[in-house]
């Protein structure tokens, strides 16, 4: 958004970003640049990087689409795309950033029904001088894999007042070629207790995700991938509590409720045309009602963590922190790091550190440099600095 007010409370609006016209994938990349506003750079994705906060928004998603619902810049309303259309994000309470996997993701742009990127906010209340907003940045890099999304959940919500562990299940039945599940969000609003996805493959089933939508809602990797073969069933539901002396039905306000799921998974290239949607992109209410009878007693029962989903240990992120230049008031992550290319380039730092005290001492004219994150250097030599982007040598620790 650029300096958007809102007219009322629990607007929907929408912003659209056209896609230049080359092929373009949206997934995991290790090269950063700092990005110039004055200046065109060829940028590529460490994730998504939310620009919001909680105070403001409701939640956040991000759609590619074949067209905006609208030819304005940005609009009020919860229409977001025409034509073919898929959920690449989805963000809620100050949810982190997400990376996909290496070698995965979204195609865009040429050769795909996917021209734009439209981002939809639900804010809470009226407010001014809002800049928030979804920092995706895109690749040439060509993947072993595409993503898709299945967005699953029910319209068939029925909270009756002071009732506790009301369900909504829901079930469908997988047509399509294999895909592998490899992170997964939940959403409700302040009634949900627990979303829980399962897979049935031959009437035996496996948890997908079991999450409490009331912690940070965002997509979280799982340990190990879930494989969805054809003519499986894909089942799951949330549980809610009413404490109010009100009933609580289905809606788009926070004083309503909703039933989602966002599955994401990877597919072979050699399965589908890049030409064509995702395979299978919805799953909604409950089409094969006796697979649903199948979901354990034990999903009424929120984890005691987060990481009950299954979120890769490998893979932890380290994320500093600066002020957003627009939204001063809360810290926004820039940079990512995963556990092991952290200590790679502290080692490689040192190393190079002693490789140019030996030159220096060799050479009878030793410079003091000193390592800078993201790989800049400073020479402060006489008394000036000038910025160098090392990025043959960041480019090597971070692949």
């Amino acid at each position: 958004m650029n300096n958007y007010e809102t007219t009322k409370e629990d607007e929907y609006v929408s912003i659209q970003y056209k896609l230049s016209d080359e092929e373009l994938l949206i997934g995991n990349m290790t090269k950063y640049f700092l990005i110039n506003k004055k200046k065109s750079f060829q940028i590529n994705l460490v994730g998504f990087i939310p620009l919001i906060n909680m105070t403001n928004a409701h939640h956040m998603l991000t759609y590619i689409c074949e067209e905006p619902a609208e030819k304005k810049l940005f609009w009020s309303g919860n229409t977001i795309c025409n034509g073919e259309q898929t959920i690449i994000h989805g963000w809620s309470k100050n949810a982190p950033p997400f990376i996909l996997p290496k070698d995965v993701g979204f195609a865009v742009g040429r050769n795909t029904p996917y021209k734009y990127i439209v981002v939809n906010i639900h804010y809470f209340s009226l407010l001014k001088n809002d800049y928030s907003g979804n920092q995706l940045i895109l690749t040439h890099k060509s993947r072993k894999s595409y993503a898709g999304v299945i967005l699953s959940g029910t319209n068939q919500i029925y909270l009756k007042e002071n009732t506790q562990t009301i369900r909504t299940p829901f079930s469908c039945q997988y047509k399509g070629p294999t895909i592998s599940i490899f992170a997964a969000s939940v959403h409700t609003h302040q009634w949900g207790r627990v979303n829980s996805l399962y897979r049935v493959h031959d009437y035996e089933i496996s948890l997908i995700i079991k999450m409490n939508p009331q912690n940070p809602q965002s997509f979280y990797r799982l340990l190990l991938p879930v494989e969805i073969k054809n003519n499986d069933y894909i089942i799951g539901q949330c549980v809610y509590d009413n404490n109010l002396d009100k009933t609580i039905h289905i809606g788009e306000t926070h004083n309503d409720e909703m039933c989602n799921i966002y599955a994401m998974y990877s597919y072979n290239l050699s399965q589908k045309s890049i030409n064509n949607p995702p395979p299978f992109p919805l799953c909604w209410d409950n089409a094969v009602s006796q697979m649903a009878n199948l979901i354990p007693e034990d999903s009424i029962i929120p984890p005691l963590k987060l990481n009950y989903i299954n979120q890769t240990t490998d893979d932890e992120q380290y994320i500093s922190y600066v002020k957003h230049s627009m939204n001063s008031s809360r810290d926004l992550p820039i940079k990512i790091f995963n556990q092991q290319n952290y200590f790679i380039i502290i080692i490689t730092i040192l190393i190079s550190f002693l490789i140019l005290l030996i030159i220096g001492r060799c050479m009878g004219n030793l410079q003091y440099f000193s390592y800078m994150r993201h790989g800049d250097i400073i020479n402060r030599r006489k008394g000036f600095q000038i910025l160098k982007q090392s990025s043959d040598q960041e480019n090597d620790l971070l692949d």
